[in-house]
């Protein structure tokens, strides 16, 4: 199952519920994958503490690649990253997500994160995405990403 977390007022508690969300699906043994996609990093900074400063690749990363081509391109497994938690993994955000928008949406790579997400759905049983506190390229990605198709 996948749920996106969305709203367009910040400060509501977008993250704390996604994190919470994931961890419970988590605990329950539940396999839950949560995509932070917020430039703000909370999700990433609650699951992997000081390390999310660090982690790499990020979703930065993830959408970067799709910018560019590759012969060997990385898999899409390959942007996930284990937490100390068991059946939680995360995909971090990076604070400068946001500059990449314009890139993206010239290149249409909206669906990019719905294509990616079909190809981790078997790996998971729930996938969780936090997004940011606006109607851009980013929340309509993952609204796309989370739609039944």
């Amino acid at each position: 199952m996948k749920r996106v977390i969305f709203n367009q007022k910040g400060g509501v508690g977008k993250s704390t519920i996604a994190v919470n969300l994931a961890s419970i699906a988590a605990y329950k043994g539940r396999r839950t994958l949560l995509i932070d996609m917020d430039p703000q990093c909370n999700s990433s900074r609650y699951l992997l503490g000081k390390e999310a400063l660090e982690a790499t690749p990020t979703i930065l990363d993830f959408f970067k690649s799709s910018l560019e081509y590759s012969f060997y391109p990385k898999p899409d497994a390959g942007f996930v990253h284990a937490t100390r938690f068991d059946n939680l993994a995360v995909i971090p955000s990076h604070p400068e997500i946001g500059e990449l928008q314009s890139k993206l949406e010239s290149r249409h790579k909206i669906y990019k994160l719905r294509d990616t997400l079909k190809n981790l759905a078997s790996d998971y049983d729930e996938i969780i995405i936090d997004t940011p506190s606006a109607y851009n390229f980013f929340t309509q990605s993952a609204l796309i990403a989370a739609a039944r198709a």
